[in-house]
């Protein structure tokens, strides 16, 4: 008898402490750590492209401007934001070749105005079988598979996808992050190859685009309310 009264003696004291060390446990799983969907915002996004004609007889091409102002994609926003997430897309049929406005922004190698049958042609070369087949092909993807450095000032390491082929490409960026908007911009130098691509030439070659080009975004995006969702 005097056993069992000890047996209960412990049980009782014993029980409050059982309970006080299950509390935080059920507390941190009351309180997950998530991510924040931000939406792109294709009105306020856009990308800029600058290629340049070279070989023998590039003193006869253009320098052109390829813009796309309708990016799509979201980015998933983690509570530290070098392990967030970005994923875009470009639709290869609304590049725009040498609009007047874009030019207008590149400076004094720009400033040539392009005839309509020049800017018609390269549109063709661009989308045709040779470059982006954009029939085949049409849309451009984007996949940060990392971050890099320290925000603000960071390199967006992602994967393009272009013409079906995967391609890692690092992007130099600078975020403007708040509870409820970003704001990314940058530029780079890159070769078609870097894309899985080759310059376009013709006339034998004496004139092609030359293989660096230089690409400049800005990519801005608000985040996605509990209602939209």
């Amino acid at each position: 008898m005097r056993k069992l009264s000890l047996l209960l003696t412990l049980l009782v004291i014993t029980a409050p402490l059982a309970g006080q060390a299950q509390e935080p446990a059920m507390n941190q799983a009351q309180d997950p750590v998530t991510n924040n969907e931000f939406r792109v915002d294709s009105d306020a996004s856009w990308l800029r492209v600058l290629a340049y004609p070279d070989g023998p007889l590039r003193r006869f091409g253009h320098h052109h401007v390829i813009a796309h102002r309708s990016i799509s994609g979201a980015v998933m926003v983690a509570p530290d934001p070098l392990d967030s997430t970005i994923m875009l897309e470009i639709n290869v049929l609304n590049l725009e070749v040498d609009d007047p406005a874009m030019r207008g922004l590149e400076g004094e190698d720009f400033e040539k105005e392009v005839p309509q049958k020049d800017v018609d042609g390269t549109r063709a070369n661009m989308l045709g079988e040779r470059l982006l087949h954009g029939e085949q092909f049409p849309t451009i993807q984007i996949q940060s598979s990392s971050i890099e450095g320290n925000m603000p000032d960071v390199t967006i390491v992602a994967v393009v996808m272009v013409k079906g082929m995967e391609q890692t490409v690092r992007f130099p960026a600078s975020i403007e992050l708040t509870d409820d908007s970003f704001v990314a911009k940058g530029q780079l130098d890159i070769t078609h190859g870097e894309l899985g691509l080759s310059p376009f030439t013709a006339a034998g070659g004496a004139l092609s685009v030359r293989d660096l080009m230089v690409f400049k975004y800005e990519i801005s995006g608000t985040r996605v309310t509990d209602i939209e969702q």
